[in-house]
């Protein structure tokens, strides 16, 4: 061991003779390949080993997506006969809510229908006019002027039998009012009724 430390101690490394190599110590050729091979190994981590870890890490990270997209699909393929179920029943949904939505044409058939409606209730009807039609994103909005004299119960009567149309109709924006006549309790009615018209592709209506 101290034979092999001494040889280090005086081996010039300053004046390193490469053509003599050969009648190098032991132990200067010895560390000489030691230093050959980290040489080697670090160069072989850092040029081969580190690259091809991310790009394993890449890989890696690029199969879960792959993994989570083929699931997704799966599941989409396993569920598309319900899927299409869904569809035909909002299909049949929305047609449904669109033939309770009068047309251009409908809209006289409708007065008839409230004015009726008062009337079977029991309201005197004095006024039931068209206003002007409101444009939405999606429809129209056409308000109508219902002005009517009744009772309580012949009012709740009337409203009860707006809800009952065939045609989607809502009210809004009611006043009551006693007609102040010595004995008459009747009330006098103003209500807004407002139905909806569906707005097709290119702004027409149905």
């Amino acid at each position: 061991m101290s034979s092999t430390l001494k040889q280090l101690q005086e081996f010039d490394f300053n004046n390193i003779e490469w053509e003599r190599m050969g009648v190098w110590p032991t132990p200067i050729k010895v560390v000489f390949c030691l230093f050959i091979v980290v040489v080697i190994l670090a160069g072989g981590f850092f040029g081969v080993v580190k690259p091809s870890q991310a790009e394993l890490q890449r890989l890696q990270a690029e199969e879960t997506r792959l993994m989570r997209d083929y699931e997704a699909k799966a599941f989409q393929v396993a569920n598309l006969d319900a899927y299409r179920n869904q569809l035909v029943e909002m299909r049949q949904a929305f047609e449904s809510v669109l033939r309770q939505l009068p047309n251009d044409t409908e809209i006289p058939d409708l007065l008839v229908d409230i004015n009726e409606t008062a009337l079977s209730s029991g309201l005197q009807v004095g006024q039931l006019s068209i206003g002007t039609p409101t444009q939405r994103e999606l429809f129209v909005e056409q308000p109508l002027r219902l002005e009517a004299t009744g009772g309580y119960h012949e009012i709740g009567t009337f409203v009860s039998g707006i809800s009952a149309l065939p045609r989607i109709v809502t009210l809004h924006d009611y006043t009551l009012q006693p007609i102040n006549a010595a004995g008459d309790s009747r009330l006098r009615l103003a209500i807004d009724v407002r139905t909806y018209q569906y707005r097709e592709a290119g702004g027409a209506t149905r």
